[in-house]
């Protein structure tokens, strides 16, 4: 029986770890994709719209560029936090 308890706790430790590794590693990778994005501008062929939108998952203001060219929308964020 101790065996079988050692093995399950190991187990469920491990799972635990494998886990709480998956939360940072898609926090971390979140929080530098939106870093990154922040610090770019609109790329070249996009114009500026009249359009700006605050995003209501976020609450962050956004500017929305667009390229006439292949119809992609670029999005802005106007107010840092």
């Amino acid at each position: 029986m101790t065996e079988l308890w050692k093995f399950l706790v190991s187990y469920y430790v491990l799972e635990a770890v494998i886990v709480v590794l998956a939360i940072v590693a898609t926090w971390w990778g979140r929080k530098k994709r939106l870093r990154s994005k922040q610090n770019q501008g609109p790329p070249t062929g996009f114009v500026k719209t009249n359009e700006v939108f605050v995003d209501p998952t976020t609450n962050i203001t956004q500017q929305v560029w667009y390229n006439p060219s292949t119809g992609e929308r670029h999005y802005e964020t106007l107010d840092k936090k």
